[in-house]
């Protein structure tokens, strides 16, 4: 009998410690507009891999806007009701303002700018002012235009309607570019496409594939005239609770994560544009110097609108280099 209660004492604390164990297990709930295949979704895949391999947390991913737009999904990570999340929109203007055409060349020169002391500032206000703490990027392809007209130069963009967002450096660069940009909700370009309310569009290549723009559209032309990758941002206090062992594994799960993304994301382009040119899209590739020249007001106005002179000189400097 003293037997049998012993055992039984045994099992209950173990279910008691199991249970508290259980309890206090760390988890990171991961939201993103990204849709599983997408290689900034395919990015989150590794980053979950890698925490998951290296520490007790684990991590749930939740694509497609799952869990609210991309505001929603931001006032959550500050609230701490999510843990993390990624999208085209960071916590700042300041970085968001980074995305001006043709102002910084690759994602490498965007982590120049973002780790140097203009950068860490920006990041310091981030945790001050929204909780949230700049963790890293996601490759995204370069912005290009489909039309319903072949475009092999600048000129021939002169006087055509493209759906634009409605963000200033959007509509201003498709403005320089001689065209006239016609501001739209994401969902209605397709229908818009199709009926010649418009008469062509710009995102990345994956979007236009992903999403069939290519279906109504004769054209794409490889304007890249805005680079612009997916920002990834954690809760700070939910980062600072991390022990450094766990830090150092998320850090180091956000370093495989952007270069899962980015190569995925060359692979993907040229796997989509082949796709595209064989259901009959023409691919043009122009002179990028005319497009640059256009669109240097752009870019110097509302760079040193966003940052000040000195800091817009050092800002182009590094995203150039």
């Amino acid at each position: 009998m003293r037997k049998t209660l012993l055992v039984m004492l045994t099992v209950l604390l173990i279910c008691v410690f199991a249970g508290a164990s259980w309890a206090a297990k760390k988890e990171i709930h991961y939201g993103t507009w990204a849709s599983d295949g997408e290689a900034a979704y395919e990015g989150m895949k590794e980053f979950k891999k890698v925490v998951e391999d290296a520490t007790d947390i684990e991590v749930f991913l939740y694509p497609s806007n799952q869990l609210g737009n991309t505001e929603e999904q931001l006032e959550q990570v500050q609230m701490g009701t999510i843990q993390m999340m990624s999208s085209g929109q960071p916590p700042l203007n300041e970085i968001e303002y980074l995305s001006l055409p043709y102002l910084i060349k690759s994602q490498k020169n965007w982590n120049a700018i973002l780790e140097s002391p203009i950068g860490q500032e920006w990041n310091k206000r981030c945790i001050e002012e929204r909780s949230s703490r700049m963790l890293g990027l996601l490759a995204r392809g370069p912005r290009v235009i489909s039309a319903n007209k072949v475009i092999n130069s600048i000129e021939d963009l002169k006087g055509l309607k493209i759906r634009s967002p409605e963000r200033d450096y959007y509509v201003q660069t498709l403005q320089a570019f001689g065209s006239q940009p016609t501001p739209m909700a994401y969902g209605e370009i397709y229908t818009s496409l199709q009926t010649g309310v418009v008469d062509g569009q710009e995102n990345p290549v994956e979007t236009i594939y992903s999403a069939g723009f290519y279906e109504v559209q004769k054209c794409i032309v490889m304007t890249n005239h805005i680079d612009k990758p997916a920002f990834v941002v954690i809760n700070e206090d939910f980062y600072q609770g991390l022990s450094e062992d766990e830090r150092k594994a998320v850090n180091r799960a956000q370093s495989a994560a952007e270069k899962t993304a980015g190569e995925l994301m060359l692979k993907q382009q040229d796997e989509f544009l082949k796709k595209m040119e064989a259901a009959g899209v023409v691919i043009t590739y122009p002179d990028l110097a005319p497009f640059v020249a256009a669109t240097e007001n752009v870019r110097k106005s509302l760079g040193i609108k966003s940052w000040g002179e000195k800091n817009y000189e050092l800002i182009q400097e590094l995203g150039n280099k």
